[in-house]
C-alpha cells in the first residue's frame, strides 16, 4: 500500500484488498503499521458453510485463532484498537477470549460490546437470541480515543444539577442497537454474517483520523472497507473465498461511489 501524507488535511484513502489467506496477508505487513484491526473470523461450527467447519476440533480452531491474533497484534501500532466479532451461541467464543486473546501479552482487554437487533425469525420456545458480540482490546494500556467523533444525541439536554445545557452529545454505551435492514441499499444478502456499516464506522471513527490505516483480515462482504473508505481512512484486507472477494469488490465500488 502506498504511504499516506499525514500532513495533508484531506488525504486520499487507498485500498489494498487481496484474495489470499489471512495469515499470508498478516505476515506480509510491517510491525506496528496499522491503526485499527477489525476482524470477523469464522465462528467454528455455527454457520452452515464449509469455511466455518474446516477444523476437526475446537482445540484446532483455537490454535489457528492464536496464530492470526498474535500476528494481527504484531502489525497493530501501540495504542491501536483490535475488535473481534463472535457469538455466544456456544462456549467457543468465551474460550477464545480466555485462552487466546488474554494470552497475548501485548493486548489489554477493554470492552465486551453487544450488538443488539430486533429483526429476522424467532423461536417461541425460549428467549429469542437477537444479539452478537464483539471483543475490544488495545495494544498496551493506552488507546487512541476520539470520543467527539462517535457521540450520539442526548435524550436529556440539560444538566439536572446545574440546569445548564450540555455541550455536544454523549459516548454510546457498550450495547449497540442496529437492525440490518434487508431493504436498504447497504444490505447485500449474500453473506451470512454481514455487520452493519454504521457499527463499523463507529469503531473506525473512535480511534482514527483521516489517512490512518484499518485492517480487516476476513473481509467477507466488504463492510469494514466501506466504513474505512467512506470516512477517508486507508484499508488493508484479505478474503480467502474468491466468490466473496469478487462480490465484495463490486459492493465496495458501489457503496463508495467508485
Amino acid at each position: 500500500m502506498n504511504p499516506v501524507n499525514t500532513t495533508d488535511p484531506n488525504p486520499k484513502p487507498t485500498m489494498d484488498l487481496r484474495n489470499i489467506d489471512c495469515l499470508e496477508l498478516l505476515t506480509s505487513l510491517p510491525e506496528n503499521s496499522v491503526d485499527v484491526v477489525i476482524a470477523d473470523p469464522p465462528y467454528f461450527e455455527i454457520i452452515g458453510e464449509k469455511w466455518d467447519r474446516q477444523w476437526k476440533s475446537e482445540e484446532e480452531y483455537l490454535t489457528w485463532c492464536d496464530a492470526w491474533v498474535r500476528q494481527a497484534a504484531c502489525v497493530l501500532k501501540p495504542g491501536g484498537a483490535m475488535y473481534v466479532w463472535g457469538t455466544t451461541k456456544t462456549d467457543t467464543f468465551l474460550r477464545f477470549k480466555m485462552n487466546v486473546m488474554n494470552n497475548v501479552s501485548s493486548l489489554d482487554y477493554r470492552n465486551w460490546i453487544v450488538w443488539s437487533y430486533d429483526w429476522g425469525g424467532r423461536t417461541k420456545k425460549t428467549w429469542p437470541r437477537k444479539h452478537e458480540d464483539c471483543l475490544m482490546y488495545s495494544k498496551g494500556p493506552e488507546v487512541r480515543w476520539y470520543p467527539e467523533q462517535v457521540e450520539v444525541p442526548r435524550k436529556v439536554t440539560k444538566n439536572i444539577r446545574t440546569g445548564e445545557d450540555f455541550k455536544g452529545g454523549k459516548v454510546p454505551t457498550d450495547v449497540w442497537q442496529k437492525n440490518n435492514h434487508t431493504t436498504s441499499r447497504e444490505y447485500c444478502g449474500w453473506h451470512p454474517t454481514q455487520k452493519p456499516v454504521a457499527l463499523l464506522e463507529r469503531m473506525v471513527l473512535a480511534h482514527t483520523k483521516p489517512g490512518d490505516v484499518i485492517l480487516d483480515p476476513f473481509v467477507g462482504s466488504g463492510s469494514t472497507a466501506i466504513a474505512a473508505l467512506k470516512n477517508g481512512r486507508c484499508f488493508i484486507g484479505s478474503e480467502n473465498d474468491v466468490g466473496y472477494y469478487e462480490k465484495s469488490l463490486i459492493r465496495i465500488d458501489e457503496l463508495c461511489n467508485g
